[in-house]
């Protein structure tokens, strides 16, 4: 062999020796993921913070706010009762459908909600909510008074739900949310509450708003009342109200009537009788219906709120909205012409 070849043969060798050791790329990842694994690891890290913890701490308190603050609460078995000066008393307990992203177990933690009218600094009341547990549902057991801070905030509200067929107060709070083992959520509440009122001048004329269910005399009068008489109200509220004594001023022609007094006016759900105690004019109504425009023994009376008291005590928000009320109701006397004439 000549030495030529023996140095071909050399070459030949080297050159396969050096691509044997020639790492391929899964060595040369396993080699870098080796050097650099805390660098990825940091970064996953990173990312996994940037995505999940917005969702934790920004999105899961953003839905919660905007489900309390969009829910449509229910009234029915909302009970008022015991006005005073300065207070009255609030009950109500109800099974509450949680629904959507609250279907899992938890709780909405005790808070003091501020109730206030809507668009307005006017905070009338503080309301202590008691911690609401939910497990696909919840209770809401309320059985407790309401100590008012600005009685003249509620009695602008109580004239608008006299006066307008809605009104709306505001409840405002800062509860905490548990949601199973996600970390407690700070919420913002600012949930509108939106209720139906009377607008008491179309009320009493609506049909089967208003009915005198029974009529009858008193002669000689007792008291200084010379009529009793039963009343059935439709309340357009699905809550309860236990106003106290209401009394109204009647007019007709614009010349004074008489006046009704309602010893325990309280406005059930759904359909209330209340006992009417009054002193009119009588030979006033026989005369207005005998010379009326000959439709009938039709009258119209005006209605004039006075005053409310409860204990005999004067309930400032309640006696403005009866102050507030000013209409006229439509009667038939033939419906009561055997005890006006009796």
């Amino acid at each position: 062999m000549s030495k030529s070849d023996v140095e071909q043969s050399s070459d030949s060798e080297g050159n396969d020796a050096t691509a044997a050791t020639k790492p391929t790329l899964w060595q040369r990842f396993k080699a870098h993921m080796k050097k650099w694994w805390w660098v990825y690891l940091i970064a996953f890290i990173v990312i996994v913070l940037v995505t999940v913890l917005p969702i934790i701490y920004v999105g899961i308190p953003h839905f919660a706010n905007k489900y309390i603050n969009d829910y449509d609460y229910d009234y029915t078995g909302l009970v008022i009762s015991n006005p005073r000066p300065t207070a009255f008393h609030v009950k109500q307990k109800k099974l509450m459908n949680m629904g959507g992203g609250f279907s899992g177990s938890g709780h909405l933690s005790a808070f003091n909600a501020s109730i206030r009218v809507p668009d307005t600094d006017e905070e009338f009341a503080v309301f202590p909510v008691p911690q609401i547990d939910f497990n696909g549902g919840a209770t809401l057991d309320i059985d407790q008074d309401l100590d008012l801070s600005c009685v003249d905030c509620l009695a602008d509200i109580a004239v608008k739900a006299a006066t307008n067929k809605s009104f709306a107060v505001l409840a405002t709070g800062h509860p905490d949310l548990k949601l199973g083992a996600l970390p407690t959520a700070h919420l913002n509440i600012h949930k509108t509450l939106d209720m139906n009122g009377y607008n008491v001048t179309e009320f009493v004329n609506e049909n089967g708003a208003f009915n005198v269910t029974s009529l009858d005399l008193l002669d000689p009068p007792v008291n200084g009342y010379n009529f009793n008489a039963t009343i059935s109200v439709r309340n357009p509220t699905p809550f309860s109200v236990e106003m106290g004594h209401v009394t109204f001023n009647l007019t007709m022609g614009g010349d004074e009537l008489g006046y009704v007094d309602l010893p325990n006016l309280k406005l059930e759900e759904n359909i209330s009788d209340n006992i009417v105690l009054g002193n009119v004019d009588k030979s006033k109504l026989i005369q207005e219906a005998l010379l009326g425009d000959g439709t009938g023994a039709t009258v119209t009376i005006g209605v004039r709120g006075h005053s409310c008291d409860y204990n005999g005590q004067d309930i400032p928000y309640f006696s403005a909205a009866i102050r507030a009320v000013s209409a006229n109701a439509t009667i038939d006397l033939l419906n009561y012409a055997s005890s006006l004439l009796g």
